[in-house]
């Protein structure tokens, strides 16, 4: 639908026969370069299998690790594939010869724009999919109209929600000059997130926070909370709050453990003991603040020297802070190497995105591994599947 009115040739058979299609399709365009939303979905990985046997390059672009008006744009793959290096001595190399982090917004966004352009995708292709694409499979883990109906349910509690946020957040962000309570935060991704599906141990997000709450039960300090915080786009069909109180609950914790549907993120930071996350962004977001982080799952930030290095069981207890000058060498050396100015909203953005990806593609980093830094195995899978 973007595409239109430019002309495009339509895959319409079944996810068996797209490898096929897709190494027929190259080797008679004579493709050099093929650029992919996301490395996840199933497609995707097939087509980058593809490249690979022909020797075509691939590139990957996201939204940013940096926040906000960041984009991702990596040769192979992202997080627990990117070439990005997984060492201090290199990431501090790379930043002496980059300029400062500039880390201020640019560009105008909104979430109406960004939900508009989510109903113009989905509802033609639900309406005229099955007749056009009947062979196609959404890469999602529930129908479209399940994610609207979600939506729908969290527009007519609005108000209810954000009467419980203000409530739980005043009580970790008092005024001064009341400190609150000590406590670690976990900003939860979105289950069907690939970041969850196959750059993270066990797989499953559910289980993760599970496990997560039964380390915290048995090693945290008594006097320590943990505070899991939704996702902005969290459609509400998870239904955080239950699962979370009823994990709670059966550790013996559910006095010390809430959830946030709302409230300020970098306040939140600020006051917490340490952040928990799986590979999110925000685990970024932490170590630019200073806070010792954990990243249970594959990121391109779980680096000696920034992250907890430690098991998750010592994190309640030793946290490991960031040493003093990493946080910022890592932002200059990822905008040196695998982000470029740009978003995915609005015109502006949008330019500066495709213009800049063009110029990272033209001019690959001389920094990047040559190959993909990513491992068989998670850090944490043995200790996390054993609570």
């Amino acid at each position: 639908m973007y595409w239109w009115p430019r002309r495009a040739t339509w895959f319409t058979g079944r996810d068996v026969d797209w490898p096929q299609f897709f190494e027929r399709y190259c080797s008679d365009k004579g493709i050099t370069d093929i650029l992919m939303l996301g490395d996840g979905r199933p497609k995707h990985a097939a087509a980058i299998d593809t490249a690979r046997k022909l020797g075509i390059r691939v590139h990957v672009f996201e939204h940013g690790y940096l926040r906000p008006d960041w984009l991702t744009i990596e040769p192979d793959g992202m997080s627990g594939r990117s070439r990005f290096p997984r060492n201090a001595e290199t990431v501090r190399a790379i930043a002496a010869n980059a300029p400062p982090a500039d880390l201020n917004g640019h560009f105008r966004s909104s979430f109406l724009a960004y939900a508009l352009l989510d109903l113009a995708f989905h509802v033609p292709n639900v309406l005229f999919g099955w007749l056009l694409h009947p062979n196609y499979r959404t890469h999602g883990p529930v129908h479209p109209a399940v994610e609207y109906a979600g939506w729908i349910g969290k527009g007519l509690t609005a108000r209810r929600r954000r009467r419980q946020a203000t409530t739980i957040e005043s009580r970790y962000l008092p005024p001064p000059p009341a400190t609150g309570p000590r406590f670690f935060l976990f900003p939860l991704q979105l289950p069907g997130d690939y970041q969850i599906r196959i750059h993270a141990p066990i797989g499953d997000l559910f289980r993760l926070v599970e496990a997560v709450i039964r380390s915290f039960a048995r090693h945290a300090p008594a006097d320590a909370r943990l505070l899991f915080k939704t996702h902005p786009i969290d459609n509400g069909l998870s239904d955080w709050r239950r699962r979370i109180a009823s994990m709670a609950q059966a550790q013996g914790v559910a006095d010390r453990v809430d959830l946030l549907d709302g409230g300020d993120l970098d306040r939140l930071i600020a006051r917490a003991e340490g952040v928990v996350t799986v590979n999110s962004t925000v685990g970024l977001t932490g170590l630019l603040a200073r806070k010792p982080v954990i990243s249970l799952g594959a990121s391109i930030y779980d680096i000696p020297g920034l992250t907890h290095q430690g098991t998750l069981a010592s994190f309640w207890t030793r946290p490991q802070v960031p040493e003093a000058d990493m946080p910022d060498a890592l932002a200059r050396a990822l905008i040196a190497t695998v982000q470029v100015r740009g978003g995915f909203i609005g015109k502006q953005a949008i330019e500066s995105g495709a213009r800049e990806m063009i110029e990272r593609i033209l001019t690959p980093s001389p920094y990047l591994s040559p190959r993909t830094q990513g491992a068989a195995t998670f850090r944490y899978e043995a200790e996390l599947s054993a609570l």
